[in-house]
């Protein structure tokens, strides 16, 4: 893939909270991805704001992978609010995978920046 983003729409739906915070959103990642350096498979997931600045990532496999990662909350270009759910995956530097890079919230003009797992 050339470029380095690619869009991956949360199909699943969401469960959200007010302007500034995600209670839980449930996304399905259409390929893996890191978090840091957890290694998430293709599947389905869940992600809870445990506060202003954490997130946990969990899989909707009961023996999947857990883990958490360190955000910024981040204002939408333009200020043009999300029409629907979204995570948004880079290319790693090396070109050999992808890192969850943000999370966009349906609705809203904010979204999260995952600086690093935990």
């Amino acid at each position: 893939m050339t470029k380095k983003m690619l869009m991956a729409v949360a199909c699943l739906g969401a469960a959200i909270g007010s302007a500034q915070t995600m209670n839980t959103l449930h996304v399905n990642l259409p390929v893996g991805a890191k978090v840091g350096n957890v290694y998430l498979p293709a599947g389905g997931y869940s992600i809870h704001e445990l506060n202003n600045s954490v997130i946990e990532i969990s899989s909707t496999d009961r023996n999947g992978v857990n883990t958490f990662a360190t955000v910024n909350s981040i204002m939408a270009p333009n200020q043009k609010t999300a029409d629907h759910n979204k995570v948004v995956l880079r290319r790693d530097d090396n070109g050999s995978g992808y890192q969850v890079q943000q999370i966009w919230l349906e609705g809203q003009d904010i979204g999260f920046e995952l600086m690093a797992a935990e």
